[in-house]
């Protein structure tokens, strides 16, 4: 049977039957664990106390840390750092104190949650059994919980986009022998830990004559169970060339890693759209998916509006999936319904408010399920 090429887009509600958090929840608990916080970790207290009160001058808002808008907030922390407005009291490439915080706090709240599972659920497992070589997988999450139900089920996967034969100056060969399935993290992974600044910090000791320094990530190798993210050749500006995953989260996250590492992710900000680029390629050429692919489905993304980025994304992968090639193609595959999936329990408001989100969608040639990702919902998945 000639493959389907399935498009598959996950949100947080595809973690939810495990028991992962959704945004609201998780906010409350990075909220109540750095309240304890002491030292140059407090300083996440003292962003949010300023977020508070730039909220209250500037908008008339009487919030408290647990009214606060957690993706706001991050965008307030995001464009502190990406406009360098502190200047030379800017911690990190990778943001300033509070944005560092909050990283370390989500991967090791989802660390928790993935090693609360020993064994994979069977829900999830049976989603990885289903999944075919050259499905593609765009997933928000953070977690791991994918990957592990792939591995499970020995289902060959890779989690960068193109992989290629040999590479030139002026191009590449792409290598499209292997049967795996495509697995896309657009806003990174709690595992994922960018190896460059310890590559410099090697250089820069080899040129001094100095002793090799160590890292907490990198001088772990066989503990943490280090893999490089990419493997064959890399275009030059690879922004994941340097990317390892640490498979081993238990390990990882009982290492007291704050200030020393931080995980590879985008923080759940209204403006990460600004450090995307740094992060992957994942989306270049990703509008003209959809046309040839002959199942998809939406499981979980409910559109969120700090991801507003995203509905330009979704729309035209749906647009061209419900319009373009409808019919029978030449090898006699067919599309089936669009599937989405989401959770509004007997709220007709909510399912009124989803549905007005996905505006764009032709409702006459999708189906929408709202009792959440379930066993039952694998057939229209996988149709």
């Amino acid at each position: 049977m000639p493959a389907k090429h399935r498009i598959i887009i996950l949100g947080a509600g595809f973690s939810r039957p495990a028991g992962f958090p959704l945004a609201p929840d998780l906010w409350q608990e990075i909220r109540k664990l750095s309240a304890h916080l002491t030292g140059r970790a407090a300083k996440f207290n003292h962003d949010l106390e300023a977020y508070i009160e730039y909220r209250r001058d500037c908008d008339g808002l009487d919030l408290t840390s647990e009214t606060v808008d957690f993706e706001d907030f991050m965008k307030f922390l995001d464009i502190e750092h990406f406009l360098s407005l502190r200047g030379k009291d800017t911690w990190s490439d990778e943001g300033n104190e509070g944005t560092i915080v909050t990283k370390f706090l989500i991967g090791k709240i989802l660390a928790r949650y993935v090693n609360a599972h020993p064994q994979v659920p069977e829900l999830y497992l049976e989603f990885a059994r289903r999944l075919e070589p050259r499905d593609l997988v765009i997933t928000f999450n953070y977690d791991t919980l994918l990957e592990r139900s792939l591995e499970a089920v020995s289902k060959p996967y890779r989690l960068f986009s193109t992989r290629y034969k040999s590479l030139t100056n002026h191009g590449g060969i792409v290598d499209s022998d292997r049967d795996e399935v495509v697995v896309l993290k657009v806003h990174g992974s709690i595992d994922w830990f960018d190896r460059t600044r310890f590559e410099r910090n090697l250089d820069n000791h080899a040129e001094q004559g100095a002793p090799p320094p160590t890292d907490i990530i990198f001088s772990d190798e066989k503990t943490l169970d280090l893999q490089l993210l990419v493997d064959g050749p890399r275009p030059t500006g690879d922004p994941l060339k340097n990317v390892y995953r640490a498979k081993n989260l238990a390990a990882l996250y009982n290492k007291d890693l704050l200030f020393l590492a931080t995980p590879r992710i985008l923080p759940p900000s209204a403006a990460k759209l600004v450090y995307s680029p740094g992060m992957n390629d994942f989306w270049s050429d990703i509008s003209g998916h959809g046309i040839n692919n002959f199942g998809m489905s939406i499981v979980g993304f409910s559109l969120p509006p700090q991801d507003d980025y995203t509905r330009q994304i979704v729309y035209s992968l749906v647009t061209n999936y419900q319009k373009a090639n409808w019919g029978a193609d030449e090898l006699g595959r067919t599309k089936p319904p669009l599937a989405i999936v989401d959770f509004f329990g007997d709220s007709k408001k909510a399912e009124a408010n989803f549905r007005n989100r996905y505006r764009f969608v032709d409702w006459s040639r999708a189906t929408l399920f709202g009792t959440g990702f379930d066993a039952k919902i694998l057939d229209s998945i996988f149709a």
